[in-house]
């Protein structure tokens, strides 16, 4: 068989398996526990469509008498033409005019020419103890989760030949009280997580995630927020603070200080003002942290006593200066994603460093087949992965860290192998089959190795890699971050009540899925409402389905490794016993691709190292499908898989965006992946 045959082989034993038929579990003890079920399915249930007579009056009518229908003006007069006229019994031919409009509800009122006979309608109903209207209010909470605001929704009723909403200042006063109603359901859903939290820690001693955000890019936001999330399988909001360093009444008020002191004084007495902070943004982490700490006893009665942040934050040392708890240390789980990106960043330091200086071989650091900036990202990539997969053991941690760098020292006269492992090592399995193998393709020249030794000398470690045994990871905040910008977007600056708004309502849809926006909605406005529970099933299951579309993959690609090893061993065993001329082909192949095999520098890869995904991952058009993953973020919480160098870019590796962490190698120039050696410079195709 050709190379190419044994190829088309194994991908179609990979898609001839169902993924029903997978069973993959960790080899981890403390993890091997077969998972059953999903972060998203842990948290929200798929439900079918809901029978629309149970809004219809009539069983026979496919029309939810709850929902609204957009009727052109036009239309309606003509409707109304082909009617009587209730007073004098005529055919109705008169005038519909709007006696009152409030945004988007308006009162129309039908005179009969013949007896000037008047009758009105309301567009719709009145909220229960409030001057509102059910329309307006549901634009306005639509235009919030839709991350528009009031000038969009003006676009929008505009672009639809529709009345413009209400005006901007009773929209700003109406947010107020929106954000009153938003909080009491985000606070229910973040007490109903610590319960949860409680239950699986069975202890009231939590470790949680925490990192900051900010409303818009920079560290010189206006506005700015801190979470905290639990790091159980399904991790949930536990906590929030929001920081904000203007009031926008203030600031408008300002402007008749000096003209009418009077009313400005009675303004600043009678609003609530927005501004709680007035230090730096970017100390806003550190002082949110420090307070939701100081409050979980008086809150929620537990302890946070491990908590997993990132290494160029301030918050730990805050925490450490003004212990929250007397008595209670708080230990520090460092965030394995940053941990390995020090690898990328001490790599650039050291290709600086050495500039066009020569190295022992006349050749300078960078260039094609060195220190380039692709072998620096799989370089990152390798020892990130080796982290996840020893993170439960030190010594193992230890030895496959440094079978990254003596793999790639290692040549045809000096093989360095003590460290690697027979799972992807080409030539440990070369050994155990008999077979020859070539060092060349994937080894880094050594001067160039010697030169970066001092960078795994620092990360590798004992010392250093004891600091991420049993490390976590800030997936799932990350996950909960790009929701709450799809609602308050960064590139828009916003009021304080804006960004609150959204902080909470990404709360109550990270926790609970958008389901349970009806109840706030049946809050609010008396009815959930048809088409608003059809909408939000969709959007959940389609969140439900995009986690199980991932998994499903991930799923058939680990099964489709082993398929890959059996047919690997079929040849080469088929080969021995030919002694064909397509022995030597295969075998050569498998030396050019031993870097690609070789993608984990630890323990064979596991469903829980594999089964994780990011929310801002899912591009796509619909902000729904953006958020479907949100929560998937983490799995196992601390366990993150690796792009694939073929598609990877700088910006997505710095975004530890996640593929399967089985997809790339250290070097295989053989392997067509798509990457374009250009003036020794490597570049995306």
């Amino acid at each position: 068989l050709s190379t190419h045959a044994v190829t088309r082989r194994v991908r179609q034993n990979i898609r001839s398996i169902p993924a029903s038929t997978l069973e993959i579990t960790t080899s981890n003890p403390s993890t091997s526990s077969k998972r059953s079920s999903l972060p998203s399915q842990q948290k929200i249930t798929k439900r079918t469509k809901l029978d629309i007579t149970s809004t219809s009056a009539n069983s026979n009518s496919n029309l939810p008498m709850d929902g609204y229908t957009i009727l052109q003006n036009q239309l309606l007069f003509t409707l109304m033409c082909k009617t009587n006229c209730e007073s004098c019994g005529n055919r109705w031919n008169g005038t519909i005019n709007i006696k009152k409009r409030e945004g988007l509800f308006v009162i129309l009122s039908f005179q009969c020419s013949s007896c000037t006979n008047t009758i009105t309608i309301e567009t719709s109903p009145k909220i229960v103890a409030s001057d509102r209207r059910d329309i307006n209010v549901r634009s306005q909470i639509g235009g919030h989760l839709c991350g528009i605001r009031y000038a969009g929704l003006a676009k929008l009723m505009g672009a639809m030949n529709l009345p413009s909403p209400i005006q901007d200042e009773r929209y700003s006063k109406w947010d107020k009280n929106l954000l009153l109603s938003i909080k009491s359901f985000s606070d229910r859903s973040m007490k109903k997580a610590v319960e949860e939290a409680v239950t699986a820690a069975n202890g009231k001693e939590l470790m949680v995630s925490g990192d900051g955000f900010w409303q818009t890019r920079g560290f010189q936001s206006r506005h700015g927020a801190a979470a905290l999330l639990s790091c159980n399988t399904a991790p949930k909001v536990l906590d929030i603070e929001t920081c904000s360093k203007t009031c926008n009444v203030c600031f408008g008020a300002l402007a008749i200080k000096n003209s009418n002191p009077a009313k400005y004084n009675d303004i600043i007495r009678s609003h609530h003002c927005e501004k709680n902070y007035n230090k730096s943004s970017g100390t806003i982490e550190a002082h949110a942290v420090l307070n939701m700490f100081q409050r979980s006893v008086s809150k929620y009665q537990i302890y946070y006593t491990k908590y997993v942040g990132d290494g160029d934050s301030k918050t730990f040392a805050a925490l450490s200066d003004k212990p929250p708890y007397p008595g209670k240390v708080i230990k520090k789980i460092v965030d394995l994603n940053h941990f390995s990106k020090r690898m990328k960043r001490q790599l650039e330091t050291k290709k600086r460093q050495y500039g066009k200086e020569q190295l022992s071989d006349g050749k300078t650091i960078g260039g094609k087949n060195r220190l380039s900036k692709q072998n620096i990202i799989r370089l990152q990539m390798a020892f990130a992965s080796t982290i996840r997969k020893c993170k439960h053991d030190l010594d193992l941690l230890f030895k496959r860290s440094w079978a990254i760098f003596w793999h790639k020292y290692s040549t045809n006269d000096d093989p360095r192998h003590d460290y690697c492992s027979i799972d992807w090592c080409g030539y440990l399995k070369a050994a155990r089959d008999g077979t020859s193998y070539d060092h060349t393709p994937h080894a880094l020249p050594r001067p160039v190795l010697d030169a970066i030794k001092p960078v795994f000398d620092n990360l590798c470690s004992r010392e250093s890699l004891a600091r991420v045994v049993n490390a976590s990871s800030q997936n799932p905040n990350e996950g909960f971050h790009s929701l709450v910008w799809l609602m308050s977007p960064k590139h828009k600056t916003s009021s304080g009540t804006i960004f609150e708004i959204a902080c909470h309502l990404a709360i109550i849809i990270f926790n609970d899925g958008y389901f349970t926006l009806g109840d706030l909605f049946n809050n609010i406005c008396g009815y959930r409402g048809h088409y608003t529970d059809q909408a939000m099933i969709h959007f959940d299951n389609t969140r439900l389905h995009t986690e199980s579309k991932e998994n499903n993959r991930k799923r058939r690609k680990e099964a489709g490794r082993d398929v890959q090893k059996n047919v690997d061993n079929d040849q080469t065993n088929s080969n021995n016993a030919s002694g064909d001329d397509d022995y030597k082909t295969i075998d050569s192949d498998e030396e050019a691709d031993d870097d690609y095999n070789e993608t984990n520098p630890g323990d064979q890869a596991t469903f829980e190292d594999n089964d994780t995904t990011t929310e801002g991952n899912e591009c796509s058009t619909d902000d729904h499908d953006s958020t479907s993953s949100s929560d998937n973020s983490s799995t196992d919480n601390d366990d993150k898989t690796i792009l694939s160098p073929d598609t990877a870019t700088k910006e997505d590796v710095e975004k530890n965006d996640e593929t399967s962490d089985d997809e790339y190698g250290y070097y295989n120039p053989k392997d067509r992946r798509r990457w374009k050696e250009e003036g020794g410079k490597k570049k995306n195709k």
